[in-house]
């Protein structure tokens, strides 16, 4: 891959929806091959609608690189030809407007991502950047009862049923939710929050991955370092008593509570700042949480 200029408006962070070729895909992670994006294809921007699952993978397949600092094939889309991707209506207005005059202050910004961007959901995905993460945690905390009310367990429910049904009992679901701070209603509408602890990303490897194998089996969560964010981190111990960090990008983990959990088709991945467990790819049951 040859080096390209990058496009200055560009977050190159988690959540961030930019434009190439028609379609509409979300930026993957904070660290990307110089010159290109790690980013997936979710919308067709002449249908204005979702790719489907057939068109999705195409796309991925015609973009995969194989970028040694993850030791992972995935989609690149070259910076030169990609734009940030923004149409914004009243009400999201309105939502984003409260969140940063009321919530966030100067913490940081927030952006509308997912469906919402091109068509009205069942509810709103917002991106937080901040790199007072813990504060605008606790700015969310303090607003509970007052401009954020928690999801009861119909929303929580109707979320299950549209996103994990297939892979997790609503028990299991409901233990990985509780108390949710990242699923809630602001205004009304139910939301979605991800926290990403950067104002912006790196055109380089900054945390190359020497050695990865798969995991399944039982590990037991044994306190928080970073929840909420993208990437979450918890200490965990393996049941061979090794400690190792657990790090997770798919908000649904990053709420997860101390206890005993089954890890079903993870990773190890050794790297140059540690030894890390991940969920991402496979799925992860709690036990006794």
């Amino acid at each position: 891959m040859q080096n390209t200029r990058r496009k200055s408006e560009l977050r190159l962070l988690e959540g961030e929806p930019v434009q190439y070729k028609g379609a509409i895909w979300i930026v993957k992670g904070e660290q990307h091959p110089p010159g290109y994006l790690v980013a997936y294809p979710r919308y067709d921007l002449v249908r204005r609608d979702k790719l489907s699952s057939h068109e999705k993978n195409i796309l991925i397949r015609e973009h995969l690189f194989y970028w040694d600092c993850l030791d992972l094939r995935v989609p690149v889309i070259p910076l030169h030809n990609t734009v940030q991707y923004y149409r914004g209506s009243s009400w999201q207005a309105d939502l984003t407007k409260t969140i940063m005059e009321q919530i966030i202050g100067d913490l940081g910004e927030v952006i509308v991502s997912g469906s919402s961007i091109i068509m009205r959901g069942n509810d709103v995905d917002l991106v937080i950047y901040t790199i007072k993460p813990a504060l605008a945690v606790e700015k969310i905390k303090e607003n509970l009862g007052v401009l954020i009310e928690e999801a009861g367990t119909g929303d929580l429910y109707r979320e299950w049923l549209l996103k994990h049904k297939s892979t997790l009992s609503f028990q299991e679901y409901l233990s990985l939710k509780m108390n949710s701070l990242l699923h809630t209603k602001i205004l009304g509408y139910p939301v979605s929050l991800r926290i990403v602890p950067y104002y912006h990303g790196f055109s380089s490897c900054i945390d190359p991955v020497f050695l990865r194998k798969r995991y399944s089996g039982y590990l037991d969560i044994v306190k928080p370092l970073s929840p909420y964010t993208t990437p979450a981190r918890f200490l965990a111990k393996l049941s061979d008593g090794e400690n190792i960090v657990l790090e997770t990008r798919r908000i649904l983990y990053a709420e997860a509570q101390i206890g005993r959990y089954f890890l079903e088709n993870g990773y190890i991945e050794v790297r140059e700042t540690g030894k890390y467990i991940v969920p991402d790819h496979g799925i992860l049951h709690p036990v006794n949480v």
